[in-house]
């Protein structure tokens, strides 16, 4: 048939014509739906519509009891055949934090009932302080995360605590660009999605590296809102949120992920005072009125936090005065070889650690993870922005892209330079350390784009060929310098794939759409580029591998149930002590956040091993002769020999729990299972 019977069809003039027309009603309906306010900031449905969505989402898994937990590295123990609870991914043996010490002591106090103290250890431990485990304890309410255990099963409660923070972290960098670009929703999405899965994120996957995220893009959208509207409770609203945060991210005590965080804000905060300043709108008593509402936001964090604090000051003076972390200080200049460079730009290289491959980069796959390093690669062109040529220099200059500018030379210098501790020390920079600064270069490439793109629509001018070509040309050679160096030393990671390669074309592509103001293509080359490096590091997880279900569990439960007083020593592997932990019995096992004072009067009376004993660090046994010897393997593990003929066994410990046959005259064998791949032994001590 002729095309002029089909008046419809896309290839008639016609059908073009409808096409195109249709194409720009819709876009025209777009522009009237996504019109900001007169105030410049973004509509009640620009503002909510995309987060609503990412709640319906994460709410469904949380309904369905799914996370992304690597419990399931107990199937391998315990289960035969493929793991029915796994969806999607594989569980990730070296993300140990979670599946082995959080996961089970979360457990834990599960079985206990949410106590504030956790008898596990002889003496206890304060459960609300590290380790952000669920209790009945007014601190809870500012532990989102948890709430899920208190109110829902288990298998819920893990996918709150999973998802929560996910949720804040993506909701939180969303509604920061939608305030800066408030006719960009779906380019805010993707940023907000590209960030959550960058590899930094996604193997350091805990609430204490997500809420210092979410705080400093929370405090930074409050700041932006302080400027652009006069309505004193939406911005006291945004205050108390901040404040909210900032408790949430400080109560889990683990500093080095919040220094970052902080610093990208306090920078922020410089250029939009500097901006402000500069603009001529403002007089500084103007600009101090607009932090009234962040002020007294931070007043109430204070005084929370300090009562938390004072509330638990015992506990949180232990856990400081430990040998290990203890007060842990980072010198300046860190990154002085080429293998530590070369970590650092590794962005494009990060699916290989899915593979197990961590070649020169770090240890483990979690010390390797970094992120792309778009602010680096875009400093130039930003500061062409910020000053650039005569029509750019119409507007002003851009202090809030210098702002950018500085904190990424500023956490540069930090990585880089040595020799500057003292100063270093005096502003706190030094209590993160490098594998975890670089969690800032991963917030300031979110906000350095959204900066530029709206530079470039409020100047009308877009940045310099050139200096575009330049960006991305940089991105580019920085990667092939890696590659040249890492194939030199023999590594194996470009052996794994190639995914290397189309991930720097796409973050090069981003770099020059960026420069010619198209954000949404952009957000689009960044999103995929973050996916390939950083999706399906954790798996789809159904519930959790509760240790309490298996065979050797129920055992246990059954011995604790008729002699609740009974005291446990697990030796071995890690089976044993992770079983003991979940399980709820008094038990000479576990993560310690800080050395319980009883315990250890048992274990070394005359206090011999002290320097060993004091430290956040998981104690475990091993068989042996005589009084417990305790040794430390590494810095955050703990080894003891056990003799159950020792005075120390015959008056403290009544069972052991092994997954290793011993041989021991004070021993009588009280149970045997297999399950699985693993066979575990249940010994009474004999006196």
């Amino acid at each position: 048939m002729s095309a002029a019977r089909h008046p419809d069809s896309a290839s008639s003039p016609s059908g073009r014509g409808r096409l195109g027309h249709s194409i720009a009603r819709a876009r025209t309906g777009f522009d009237r739906l996504v019109l900001p306010r007169a105030s410049g900031l973004p509509n009640l449905v620009v503002l909510l519509s995309v987060p609503i969505l990412f709640f319906l989402v994460i709410g469904t898994l949380v309904a369905l009891g799914i996370s992304g937990s690597s419990t399931g590295v107990y199937w391998a123990m315990f289960g035969t055949g493929p793991d029915p609870s796994l969806l999607l991914g594989t569980p990730q043996g070296i993300r140990s934090d979670e599946w082995l010490v959080q996961s089970s002591w979360i457990v834990s106090q599960a079985q206990q009932g949410f106590p504030l103290i956790n008898q596990t250890f002889p003496g206890g431990m304060d459960s609300t302080v590290q380790n952000d485990l669920p209790t009945w304890d007014w601190s809870s309410l500012f532990r989102p995360h948890v709430w899920g255990y208190l109110l829902f099963p288990l298998d819920q409660g893990m996918a709150v605590r999973w998802w929560l923070p996910a949720l804040a972290l993506i909701t939180s960098t969303y509604v920061f660009v939608v305030s800066v670009l408030p006719k960009r929703p779906l380019t805010a999405a993707m940023l907000a999605v590209g960030l959550f899965y960058s590899p930094i994120f996604q193997w350091w996957f805990l609430p204490t590296t997500l809420w210092p995220v979410a705080l400093a893009f929370t405090a930074m959208t409050a700041l932006i809102w302080a400027f652009k509207t006069r309505r004193f409770w939406v911005n006291l609203a945004w205050a108390a949120l901040t404040a909210y945060l900032a408790v949430a991210t400080a109560m889990s005590i683990y500093v080095p992920y919040m220094i970052p965080a902080i610093y990208v804000v306090l920078f922020f905060a410089i250029g939009v005072v500097v901006s402000e300043k500069a603009s001529g709108r403002h007089t500084f008593r103007e600009i101090g009125k607009r932090f009234v509402p962040l002020l007294l936001g931070a007043v109430a964090a204070l005084v929370v936090m300090g009562a938390w604090i004072l509330t638990r000051i015992d506990t949180i003076t232990a856990v400081t005065s430990t040998v290990y972390p203890g007060q842990r200080l980072e010198p300046t200049g860190t990154l002085n070889s080429a293998d530590k460079l070369a970590a650092l730009f590794s962005g494009p290289f990060q699916r290989a650690l899915q593979g197990g491959v961590t070649g020169i980069f770090a240890p483990n796959q979690s010390e390797s993870a970094a992120p792309l390093l778009l602010v680096v690669f875009l400093l130039v062109a930003f500061v062409w922005a910020a000053f650039g040529r005569a029509r750019v220099r119409a507007a002003g200059v851009d202090w809030m892209l210098v702002a950018v500018v500085a904190c990424t030379l500023f956490i540069g210098a930090f990585l880089l330079i040595p020799h500057w501790d003292s100063l270093a020390h005096l502003i706190l920079i030094d209590r993160t350390v490098a594998a975890r600064a670089r969690l800032a270069f991963a917030i300031l490439g979110v906000v350095g784009a959204v900066l530029l793109l709206r530079r470039i629509e409020q100047t009308q001018t877009k940045v310099w060929w050139p200096v575009a070509i330049l960006s991305a040309a940089l991105a580019v050679s920085a990667t092939l310098a890696v590659a040249d160096y890492i194939r030199s030393v023999g590594s194996p990671v470009l052996n794994v794939g190639n995914a290397w390669m189309v991930v720097t074309a796409l973050l090069a592509l981003s770099i020059l759409l960026l420069c010619r103001g198209q954000g949404f293509l952009a957000s689009g080359a960044l999103l995929v580029a973050s996916l390939l490096i950083g999706f399906q590091v954790n798996p789809f997880y159904l519930g959790v591998f509760d240790l309490r279900d298996t065979a050797m569990g129920q055992e246990i439960t059954d011995i604790s149930e008729s002699d609740p007083d009974a005291e446990w020593v697990g030796v071995g592997g890690i089976v044993p002590t992770a079983m003991l932990v979940e399980s709820g019995v008094r038990a000479y096992n576990g993560m310690q956040t800080s050395p319980s004072d009883e315990m250890w009067d048992e274990i070394d009376p005359d206090g011999e091993y002290e320097f060993e004993s004091n430290r956040l660090a998981n104690v475990n046994w091993t068989p042996g002769t005589g009084e417990p010897v305790v040794t430390i393997p590494v810095r955050d593990q703990i080894l003891i020999s056990f003799d159950s003929c020792s005075d120390f066994s015959q008056d403290n410990v009544d069972y052991v729990l092994t997954d290793i046959e011993l041989s021991q005259p004070c021993l009588t064998e009280y149970e045997r299972e297999t399950e699985g791949a693993s066979t575990l032994w249940i010994y009474e001590v004999t006196r």
